[in-house]
């Protein structure tokens, strides 16, 4: 409906320019063509209409920033859990930064802007920028660099026992992703637009060599790459909207492993007397691939009382793997209890998969207060290799598909109920596991789900939502996956005056997998309440607060790999406090220079498991120095304790000193 809306506005703008055409001017008689002229030559140097002269007096190009040091006063405790967690450096920083130019007369440019924060060493930087003519084109780019660090010492470490604190799964990678859209002609009921996305990713880290009996960490070298192409028209009318789309994909990803350093592994102990070790390795992975795509969207308005919409996609993507492998050391095989020194293997892979997905909808509203809103959705792919010696448990298949009407009806004016029925369905093949005795396993899924909601606005100031979903299984595809579950959401709101706004959320989720679907029980619930609070406006004070209580539960049992017969038992509960809150005044309203004090910070605390405690309280200060300059200035705490893990616990005081223009 928003789509047709949209589509509705920009087609009459386009059929609109003529007819807000300005009138031509009457032609002048011959007494008054000197004073005419002379009118001409005074106002020369203005600009020809009103809005125009006030863009000029305001400056058509506008830019403000921020711009500043941050420093630590030391990281006391474990260096790789605070990089973990926050992982804030020191140094320069462009903080943030906001540019424009609008210039209406200009032929070929309207408008500009260029944005972005967070340059200078921070974990997350990101910039944009935009142009355009509103009656020839857009260009969008953006750039987004974000730097993933984890290496919490607790975490995938079996030698902890013996006080080694290294994460055998860490890494320490950046991805840069960059996109760019070109729309030509945006006001026209036809546009065609053409988009290009690269998304890489580099980095180091550690990952395990798995061998017979024994695993070794070693350091690994990460990289991947995707390129993406796109091209396509999209078709604006006052009954439908269509967008046809059709682009390509190449991708790479590689992953390097090696050593020359003699390496233990995990073992501690002799393996049939025999003292397993790595001491040389090269592993490589490397993935390449192509794939071509088609898109189609369509949404229409046949009738003022019917809203259709339709989406199809395919693609068909083609890998080429390598695989090479170079070990020496100890080693055992343990179907032959062989022990052998070295080895070498190169394997060689293809695959095609084709994907499609589909989906479609339809809003009816057969009287005022009545709408039924129906949507079916399907998702396939499968393997489709032509090698011979490709064995049929290779093969994948994938069947996704849902199903889901909702009636919603207006019992009064401020009164609303809704209910549905969802269907999921689908199945897959894929290799069976290692202890499974057939070649390939085929697992199913059957759901369906009751829906409810209500919408009541008591009065203007006070309204309530709720929804509720309940849902049983026949089949699940993983032993996780939720099977009989019942969810509950409710929200409130209440606007005591209008300068003070309370509101609370409460969600519940409370999952039961039958015994004959392996036992699982799962259970979430969180309930939250806050304050908007801004008297007088917030032209002096300002105050938001916001209070979470939650809890989760979760029971598994499994079969423990060693003994087949023995039944584990996988018990987490966690129950945690969480509040956040931000003061900030404006000392000495009135005055021209108004310098701005914020206070507030968060707090996590939580018990079960695995507790832990993390506090982060924050003070800023903004002072204006003089026109157009403002001093700013952060003072931030950083602290996170575990009693289960001590060693991951760290204090950190940071600051910040900058200018802001504007």
């Amino acid at each position: 409906m928003k789509v047709l809306l949209l589509a509705a506005i920009l087609s009459g703008l386009a059929q609109g320019q003529d007819a807000q055409k300005p009138p031509e001017p009457a032609k002048e008689s011959e007494e008054n063509k000197p004073a005419a002229e002379a009118k001409k030559r005074e106002g020369k140097e203005s600009e020809s209409t009103p809005a125009e002269a006030a863009t000029d007096a305001q400056g058509p190009f506008r830019i403000e920033f921020e711009v500043g040091a941050r420093w630590n006063l030391g990281i006391q405790g474990d260096l790789n859990t605070y990089r973990s967690i926050v992982n804030m450096g020191e140094g320069a920083r462009l903080m943030n930064w906001d540019a424009s130019l609008e210039k209406p007369s200009l032929k070929w440019l309207e408008k500009a802007h260029f944005r972005g924060y967070g340059w200078g060493g921070d974990p997350a930087a990101w910039m944009q920028f935009g142009a355009g003519h509103s009656k020839y084109y857009r260009l969008s780019i953006d750039h987004r660099s974000t730097a993933y660090f984890s290496a919490m010492p607790s975490f995938a470490n079996p030698l902890i026992d013996r006080g080694i604190l290294v994460n055998q799964r860490s890494y320490d990678t950046r991805r840069r992703m960059t996109d760019a859209e070109l729309t030509l002609f945006p006001l026209h009921r036809i546009t065609p637009y053409f988009g290009f996305t690269r998304d890489t990713g580099a980095g180091r880290g550690v990952s395990n060599f798995v061998s017979d009996a024994n695993e070794y960490p070693v350091l690994t070298n990460l990289g991947d790459r995707t390129n993406l192409f796109r091209g396509g028209v999209r078709m604006e009318f006052r009954t439908f909207h269509l967008t046809l789309e059709q682009g390509g994909i190449l991708f790479r990803d590689g992953q390097s492993l090696g050593t020359s350093n003699r390496n233990p592994g995990n073992l501690a102990i002799p393996y049939l007397g025999q003292t397993l070790f790595l001491s040389h390795l090269v592993q490589d992975y490397s993935v390449e691939g192509s794939s071509v795509f088609s898109k189609g969207y369509l949404t229409a308005q046949p009738v003022s009382w019917l809203d259709l919409s339709g989406a199809f996609q395919f693609s068909q993507p083609r890998n080429d793997v390598t695989y090479r492998q170079s070990n020496q050391g100890n080693f055992v095989d343990i179907e032959t209890l062989l022990f052998f020194n070295s080895q070498d293997l190169r394997i060689l892979g293809a695959s095609n998969q084709p994907h499609a997905t589909a989906n479609f909808g339809a809003e009816l509203r057969p009287y005022k207060r009545f709408r039924v809103i129906g949507s079916i959705m399907t998702d396939r792919l499968h393997n489709s290799s032509n090698l011979v010696n490709t064995p049929i448990a290779d093969r994948l298949e994938w069947t996704y598909n849902t199903g889901q009407v909702e009636a919603i009806t207006q019992v009064t004016n401020r009164f609303s109920v809704r209910g549905g029925y969802r269907n999921t369905w689908g199945d897959t093949v894929a290799r069976a596991p290692f202890l499974v005795l057939t070649a390939s396993e085929r697992g199913e899924m059957r759901r369906q789900s009751a829906l409810a909601g209500a919408v009541y606005r008591v009065t203007d100031r006070i309204s309530f939502n709720a929804d509720a979903d309940i849902t049983r299984s026949d089949r699940v595809l993983f032993r996780t996956s939720l099977s009989d579950y019942e969810r509950l959401r409710l929200r409130g709101r209440y606007q005591v005056r209008d300068n003070l706004q309370l509101y609370g959320t409460f969600q519940y989720l409370n999952n039961s997998n039958p015994p004959r679907l392996n036992p699982y029980e799962f259970r979430s619930q969180q309930t939250a309440l806050g304050l908007h609070w801004l008297p007088r406006g917030g032209k002096t004070v300002q105050m938001i607060a916001e209070y979470a209580r939650s809890t989760v539960r979760s029971d598994l049992t499994f079969r423990e790999p060693q003994f087949l017969s023995a039944v584990g038992h996988s018990f987490y509960r966690e129950n945690s406090h969480n509040f956040t809150g931000l003061l900030t005044w404006r000392m000495a309203v009135g005055w021209t220079m108004q310098p701005e004090l914020s206070m507030g910070g968060s707090m996590f605390v939580s018990n079960g498991s695995r507790p832990t405690n993390y506090y982060q309280p924050v003070v800023r200060l903004r002072a204006p120095l003089f026109a157009h300059v403002d001093l700013i200035s952060e003072y931030r705490w950083y602290g996170v304790s575990q009693p289960f893990y001590l060693y991951e616990g760290f204090r950190s005081h940071q600051g910040i000193v900058g200018v802001r223009v504007h």
